[in-house]
């Protein structure tokens, strides 16, 4: 196939103070083996070397270049947003700053995306995502699966799973344009909760899901990112959840702010059978508690593991 008939890729790239581990990332951006993508990068505002080294980078490489609004500070979800509407790719990736791509993580994300849209066609929305590493801020390991190890279920990739608890990590997605214009269509930073369960309801509500079951890159731990995935195992994890009960309490009531702030941003637009979905699990809500319960059960919102799920019904 020659290289005018493969689809662009446009990486998303949001920086912030990043100089620690921002090099690195940009060299296994360098290393990527698919013939044809392209990096828009935008900094946020940075008081660091990050607008430096952003700048040096698109002068070493042609394939590397700034976003227009560089500079303004928007946090990581207006970042991202604002990348979104700037992307004009056939293909859209967004890379965190600081973890480390696999040589083959866009051409494994582009094979799956094609194979997608010859499934369900080009004009259908569609997200591809992947596993990943653990390392620590020093690039150590910490775990081989970062899905194993949150305890997610491959299989959670339909609307009612991912309503109550997100598995699309931000930094291992590739959409198509389909889903990257309704997106930068009807995402508002402000009233979503993050960025990555966003645009995997979005996917989920008018297209697919596609999960690569491979680890295609070096998420890392550090700082304010830990989000739990550390060395404690999912159990040992999960016990101290059950213990939080404002945290627990707090977890489930997101689950409903956030797919009403959801079905909010894309009104009518919404096919018929998403409505349906996410109204019924909203009518939910005020529902006597162990009636509430069994509905979320019977209707099919149920979260990715047992510890998880046993969390739904003590604090559901």
């Amino acid at each position: 196939m020659g290289l005018e008939m493969v689809k662009s890729i446009t990486v998303l790239l949001a920086a912030y103070n990043g100089e620690r581990y921002l090099p690195l990332q940009l060299e296994t951006l360098q290393q990527q083996d698919d013939p044809a993508f392209t990096v828009l990068m935008q900094d946020d505002g940075s008081t660091d070397s990050t607008p430096a080294i952003l700048a040096q980078t698109v002068s070493r490489d042609s394939r590397f270049r700034l976003a227009k609004e560089s500079g303004r500070h928007f946090g990581a979800k207006g970042n991202f947003m604002s990348l979104i509407r700037q992307s004009e790719g056939d293909y859209t990736a967004l890379c965190d700053q600081d973890d480390e791509w696999l040589p083959c993580k866009l051409s494994r994300c582009r094979a799956a995306l094609e194979a997608a849209e010859a499934r369900w066609g080009e004009s259908t929305p569609l997200l591809v995502h992947s596993d990943a590493q653990l390392v620590d801020g020093d690039g150590q390991p910490l775990q081989d699966s970062f899905f194993r190890h949150q305890g997610w279920d491959p299989a959670a990739v339909t609307l009612p799973r991912l309503i109550v608890q997100n598995n699309v990590t931000g930094g291992t997605l590739m959409m198509n344009a389909a889903l990257r214009n309704l997106v930068a269509k009807h995402g508002n930073a402000d009233t979503m909760h993050m960025h990555d369960w966003f645009i995997a309801l979005t996917a989920a509500a008018f297209g697919h899901v596609v999960f690569v079951d491979e680890p295609l890159e070096k998420y890392r731990q550090h700082g304010v990112n830990v989000m739990g995935a550390s060395r404690a195992t999912l159990w040992q994890r999960g016990l101290k959840a059950l213990s939080a009960w404002k945290k627990g309490k707090a977890r489930i009531a997101l689950t409903y702010t956030h797919t009403r702030a959801f079905r909010d941003a894309y009104g009518d637009a919404l096919p018929q059978k998403a409505r349906l979905v996410i109204d019924r699990y909203l009518s939910t809500e005020s529902r006597w508690k162990p009636l509430r319960v069994a509905a979320v059960f019977r209707g099919g919102y149920t979260m990715q593991s047992r510890i998880t799920r046993i969390g739904q019904i003590i604090f559901g």
